[in-house]
């Protein structure tokens, strides 16, 4: 049986991150170049709340080693900087999309691979359809928007880096949550510190991006005032603490369920903040939208209906 905070944490993870994403689009609509300055203030807020709430400056002593949290965080990076160097080699949308919607897919491998894990018939099958419903509903959205150099020619060898590039991307990000699993397990249910840490240890690097960081501040402050505030720094805090909110049930998620299922959770918060932009902002909603959706359901409830206690016993003592 499912324990009650794991399913109110899947719930929060929908809520949270959902919300979170419409204050996230009024702000890169009112700044396209805000998003180092966002992620900047959410690690900054995680980081005092824990160290005043978990940490209690210094009081509390810490369960699993440092250098744990620092590959946890090292991977997560090369994850980012491997994305970014991958969009510099002029790989077409729809192709991004696809590794992008294949991340289910790749842990489900790597589970495989790395855990000897045996999954179900029904749970390849719903990895393939929620992927699928993703990607469809993505391409949905991305025609019309269609990318400006769509019709520029691309040279084989930068092409074939890319998709090297976001295979090493996709398979590392999976490799991340398996990794998180493996140091639940061996160290306990510890998400509250890992949480700390995972936004402590990044928090020097942003002095590289300090300039671009400092350039929003000025174009936060002259927003229009409401409230006695500046419009956007209202935007910033409600996305900052919906960030908050998602992230630690993410965090709580991982160190209860299999890697599978928090990326599998994930994912299906990613495809409801799509239709929410795709919705809430005016976005055209087509048929291949509904399509995409109803791939997703059927995928889903393929993922939860089939799978019981002796499965999950099974997949979790792997």
């Amino acid at each position: 049986m499912v324990e009650k905070w794991t399913v109110v944490a899947m719930a929060t993870v929908i809520v949270g991150c959902c919300s979170n994403v419409v204050f996230l689009e009024y702000l890169i609509r009112a700044s396209s170049s805000s998003g180092n300055m966002i992620v900047f203030f959410q690690f900054l807020f995680v980081f005092f709340e824990g160290l005043i709430f978990h940490n209690r400056f210094g009081k509390t002593e810490r369960i699993i080693p440092l250098k744990k949290y620092v590959i946890m965080v090292m991977m997560h990076f090369t994850v980012s900087i491997t994305n970014i160097m991958a969009l510099d080699c002029d790989i077409p949308m729809p192709l991004h999309m696809i590794f992008k919607s294949g991340s289910l897919v790749a842990n489900l491998l790597l589970g495989c691979i790395v855990m000897k894990r045996s999954y179900p018939v029904s749970k390849f099958v719903a990895v393939v359809f929620v992927s699928l419903g993703i990607f469809i509903s993505t391409i949905a959205t991305s025609v019309f928007h269609p990318d400006a150099d769509t019709s520029e020619e691309r040279s084989i060898p930068t092409l074939l880096l890319g998709i090297s590039l976001l295979t090493y991307a996709l398979m590392m990000s999976a490799r991340l949550g398996i990794f998180q699993e493996n140091l639940f397990l061996e160290f306990g249910r510890q998400s509250r510190e890992a949480m700390f840490y995972n936004h402590m240890i990044p928090l020097p690097f942003f002095i590289v991006i300090a300039p671009s960081i400092v350039s929003n501040i000025h174009v936060m402050n002259s927003s229009p005032i409401t409230m006695g505030v500046p419009l956007l720094w209202i935007y910033l805090a409600l996305n900052i603490v919906t960030q908050y909110i998602c992230i630690r049930a993410i965090f709580y998620l991982t160190s209860v369920c299999t890697s599978l299922t928090v990326t599998l959770l994930i994912t299906l918060r990613k495809f409801v903040s799509l239709l929410i932009s795709v919705l809430y902002f005016g976005n055209r909603f087509t048929a291949l939208h509904s399509v995409g959706g109803a791939f997703v359901l059927i995928g889903t409830l393929l993922y939860a209906l089939p799978v019981r206690r002796q499965n999950l016993q099974k997949e979790k003592s792997s």
